[in-house]
């Protein structure tokens, strides 16, 4: 055991670091751009929607409720930055953005004299919504042993949704709407023995498990809502065309009604 112990050290640089040394960083996947199969499609929105139009992104909350407790504390089990997810897609699709995210610099400048708050530009429409449901469907799953020895598989899902509405800034109309959801999709595979062998037991357990990343799902959620909301408000004709452009496997489940341009204008 004890020679075991030192191997396992041996081959695990910085797993007992000096303690004037600096323990050795280990460098994992390559940082990447963070793309969704709706990037297209929003992209193509660019140069289609009115130059004037000024878009901001409001509070959209996460109202599930869902918290997680562990020794070490407790967090949100839903991202608390989906605003944020929707203001890149909204700059994505090339639409003027003016950022309400974080109002406190500007704020902050005004009560110093150094700004009039009357120069900011404003918002003509604005995303709002929330993420409103996060429930944990029942799976299953089986197993099957022959002399101690056999595999086992097991399926769980989660279900989340939410609703975004773009509103005009003006009047206060919702023009557009959109309920969405999805299911985060999770599977376990194992193999596992237990055996006597003379009289030693030998148990070996092996298995690996996948799951939908779930923020990486509802950021794909969001792109796909800022995306449905901005169709819904130009010209049919257009909106079909640029949605044609998703790039999933899912694409013809996507693609909107004919819709009817509602045309929103900034009032004179």
């Amino acid at each position: 055991l004890m020679a075991c112990c030192i191997a396992l050290v041996g081959c695990a640089p910085g797993m007992v670091t000096g303690r004037a040394d600096n323990a050795r960083l280990i460098q994992g996947p390559p940082i990447q751009d963070i793309t969704t199969p709706f990037d297209t499609a929003l992209s193509c929105l660019s140069g289609k929607i009115p130059e004037g139009a000024t878009f901001a992104v409001g509070v959209i909350a996460d109202n599930t409720g869902k918290e997680q407790y562990a020794d070490s504390g407790t967090g949100k089990m839903v991202t608390q930055g989906a605003g944020d997810m929707v203001q890149s897609s909204l700059f994505q699709a090339g639409v003027r953005v003016v950022n309400r995210r974080d109002p406190n610099i500007p704020i902050a400048e005004s009560n110093w004299g150094l700004r009039n708050m009357g120069d900011q530009t404003a918002a003509d429409f604005f995303i709002s919504g929330s993420i409103n449901s996060l429930d944990y469907i029942p799976g299953g799953g089986a197993s099957v042993r022959i002399a101690g020895v056999g595999p086992e598989y097991r399926q769980t899902r989660i279900l989340i949704g939410m609703d975004l509405a773009l509103t005009n800034a003006f009047n206060g109309e919702v023009i557009a709407n959109i309920p969405l959801q999805k299911q985060i999709y999770a599977d376990e595979t194992g193999l596992s023995s237990g055996r006597f062998f003379g009289n030693t037991l030998v148990d070996i357990d092996a298995g690996a498990m996948q799951r939908e990343a779930l923020h990486h799902a509802l950021r794909q959620m969001l792109s796909y809502a800022t995306l449905d909301l901005l169709a819904q408000v130009i010209d049919p004709a257009t909106a079909q065309d640029c949605m044609s452009r998703i790039n999933s496997a899912d694409a013809q489940l996507m693609q909107l009604p004919v819709r009817r341009a509602k045309g929103p204008k900034r009032p004179s």
